[in-house]
C-alpha cells in the first residue's frame, strides 16, 4: 500500500448497531434492561479504543511498508463532509417517510462525532 488516508471528518468506513423493537423491549423485565443498558455502556469504550488500537497498527504499518499516511487538511475534510451530505439527506428523507426519527438520529450521531473528533 502506497497511501493511505486518515479523514477524521467523516468517520469510518463502517457503523456496527444492534437493534430491538420497541415492543421487544417493553417486553424485557426492567433488571434485564439495566443488564443490557450497563453492557452497551461498556462496549461502546471497548470497541472505540480497539478500533483506535487497529488505525495506528495499521498506520505503523503502512509506514513500515514506504507508504505516506496522508492527514486532510480542514479544507478538504470540508471539502468530504460536503460531499456525504447527500447520501445523509437521503437517510433523513428516507426514514421520514417511514414516520421514523431520522433526523434526530443523524443529529445525534453527528454531534457525537464532533465531540470525539481527534
Amino acid at each position: 500500500m502506497k497511501y493511505s488516508t486518515e479523514s477524521w471528518p467523516v468517520a469510518f468506513t463502517s457503523a456496527w448497531y444492534v437493534i430491538i423493537s420497541k415492543k421487544k423491549w417493553d417486553s424485557i423485565p426492567a433488571d434485564w434492561q439495566k443488564a443490557i443498558e450497563q453492557v452497551n455502556a461498556e462496549w461502546i469504550e471497548k470497541v472505540g479504543k480497539t478500533w483506535d488500537g487497529i488505525d495506528e497498527t495499521g498506520k505503523a504499518f503502512v509506514l513500515k511498508q514506504g507508504g505516506k499516511v496522508i492527514t486532510l487538511s480542514k479544507a478538504e475534510g470540508d471539502n468530504w463532509v460536503k460531499a456525504v451530505q447527500p447520501v445523509l439527506s437521503d437517510y433523513v428523507k428516507m426514514t421520514k417517510e417511514k414516520g421514523l426519527p431520522g433526523e434526530e438520529v443523524l443529529k445525534f450521531a453527528l454531534d457525537y462525532l464532533k465531540q470525539h473528533q481527534k
